[in-house]
């Protein structure tokens, strides 16, 4: 079978990430998710005077602001697969696939998911290192404080497609169902969004914790050393696959340099 992953990024006009992974018991789901991540950064494009205003600016959006926008991002996507199965004369329902979705703006970053998979944020925070008595310069006392990576995710955990428990975007999708939000970029240095097999092994069933190579990736990233066979060879090396479902894994990284 074809891999039922796909995603895509772009850093202009904004930092944007896509990533979205196809239902198994779908038979042109690879098709959907392609299409999806495509259509996505394009209307973001589409949409950069009003993702200015949202994201950029000081004053926070209001909730209705956020809600509209999300939705219209939902509608589109909705409209996508529609469109797509309509030329391919299929049901919607044999390209559904989920969907995260990361706009990143000067203050704020805009978040949405449909279905399983995660959105992961990186955030640098000073080191609580203990105090000790010491004579410190005038100089010392300027220095920045040591920081250190905190990692977390965005949203509630996912169902497993078992028991039809896994949203989809497809007819059938509710707005009700979609989760999104704004988070502040204080302090933010990476977002990934990763598919569930990618996910099995970097963040906890319950999402409470978050695999520390997440921040190693970031840091190559950011340094310009990251390369897409280091993510190759990482995923499919014996101590990822073992007690895995077996599920494609795709993940989507933007980095920025420390504060």
């Amino acid at each position: 079978m074809p891999c039922q992953d796909a995603a895509g990024g772009v850093t202009t006009p904004r930092p944007a990430l896509v990533l979205t992974d196809g239902a198994g018991s779908s038979p042109a789901s690879d098709l959907g998710a392609r299409t999806l991540v495509s259509g996505m950064l394009r209307l973001a494009d589409t949409l950069e005077t009003q993702l200015a205003w949202l994201l950029d600016g000081r004053e926070a959006p209001t909730t209705d602001a956020v809600a509209q926008l999300a939705g219209l991002l939902v509608r589109h996507a909705k409209g996508s697969l529609h469109d797509r199965a309509a030329e391919q004369c299929r049901p919607v329902r044999d390209l559904r696939c989920t969907l995260l979705l990361a706009l990143v703006g000067r203050e704020r970053v805009l978040w949405l998911k449909v279905g399983d998979g995660e959105l992961v944020l990186e955030r640098a925070v000073p080191v609580n290192a203990a105090q000790e008595t010491q004579e410190v310069s005038e100089a010392q006392d300027e220095e920045v404080p040591e920081l250190m990576p905190s990692l977390c995710t965005l949203g509630e955990r996912g169902k497993g497609e078992f028991a039809n428990q896994t949203l989809f975007v497809d007819e059938r999708l509710a707005f009700e169902q979609v989760q999104y939000g704004i988070e502040t970029t204080t302090a933010l240095t990476g977002i990934a969004l990763m598919s569930d097999g990618a996910a099995e092994k970097l963040v906890a069933f319950d999402g409470g914790q978050v695999s520390g190579q997440l921040s190693h990736w970031f840091d190559d990233l950011r340094r310009g050393k990251l390369r897409q066979r280091d993510l190759i060879r990482r995923f499919y090396s014996e101590s990822f696959c073992r007690g895995t479902s077996g599920d494609d894994r795709s993940v989507a990284l933007a980095a920025r340099d420390l504060p």
